[in-house]
């Protein structure tokens, strides 16, 4: 019986074991559900150094640096890591007169990919936390650090030669908010709750942000977040701009 007991023990140690095994592997994984069924993966993660992730030197500022005339921050989610994320950072991303990073959810991970994981943050849709959530962080690592913040999709292409000849015509010490302009369609249009003199930069195309429009907007981001009209990240976002720093989307034939 002692025997026997002994091998009874040892075998309950195996399958203790690879139950053990299997289960971490299920809570490492990188998926959306993991937030909710593995939440201490999540907080045992160590978020890199903002400026290590960037390759951005800490004496490099819009002084002496001419990488720093845009920080690009690409929304992405984690399915597309591997395909639409690394296509930006393999083409565009290599042209660009400034940074890059991307921004997904908080249990993402990409080696290989200058990813920032935002805390608390899924990739459900509408992306509105992770666009705030993002410009939050743009503001608190970033913001003295570049004339101009870029908000990006993953399936967007930059000319980066083209954006950079633009931006040096354009004044970003002053509120600028710069994108393609909208207002909705007639039948949104009193869903959207827009005043008759607001509109907002749709998110698609790309939205560019002068750094005096990110130090007006960013420390209200979480006030914006609790006052949502809509579940349209772009207008919501358009209207924390308007709130907070007084300019609302430029038309096309103001920046001509």
């Amino acid at each position: 019986m002692p025997r026997r007991s002994k091998w009874m023990h040892l075998l309950a140690g195996i399958v203790a074991g690879v139950t053990l095994g299997v289960f971490l592997i299920l809570c490492l994984r990188t998926s959306s559900r993991s937030v909710e069924t593995c939440p201490v993966a999540a907080k045992t993660y160590v978020a890199p150094d903002p400026l290590v992730l960037i390759d951005l030197k800490p004496d490099e500022n819009i002084q002496n640096s001419n990488r720093t005339l845009v920080f690009v921050g690409v929304m992405t989610a984690e399915q597309y890591l591997t395909t639409r994320a690394r296509a930006v950072y393999d083409t565009w991303a290599q042209d660009l007169p400034g940074r890059l990073a991307f921004f997904s959810s908080e249990v993402s991970r990409a080696p290989g990919l200058p990813l920032v994981s935002l805390r608390n943050v899924d990739d459900s849709y509408p992306p509105q936390k992770k666009s705030f959530m993002m410009l939050l962080y743009m503001y608190e690592n970033y913001g003295d650090r570049f004339e101009w913040f870029m908000r990006a999709d993953d399936d967007v292409y930059v000319r980066g030669d083209k954006l950079g000849r633009f931006l040096r015509s354009v004044d970003s010490r002053k509120p600028q908010f710069i994108g393609q302009a909208g207002r909705g369609t007639n039948s949104e249009r009193d869903a959207l709750a827009l005043d008759y003199n607001e509109n907002f930069c749709m998110g698609g195309p790309g939205v560019l942000i002068s750094r005096e429009t990110l130090r007006r907007v960013a420390p209200h981001v979480k006030y914006c977040l609790k006052h949502l009209y809509t579940t349209h990240e772009d207008v919501e976002l358009g209207r924390c701009v308007a709130k907070f720093a007084g300019v609302s989307c430029t038309w096309s034939y103001d920046v001509s």
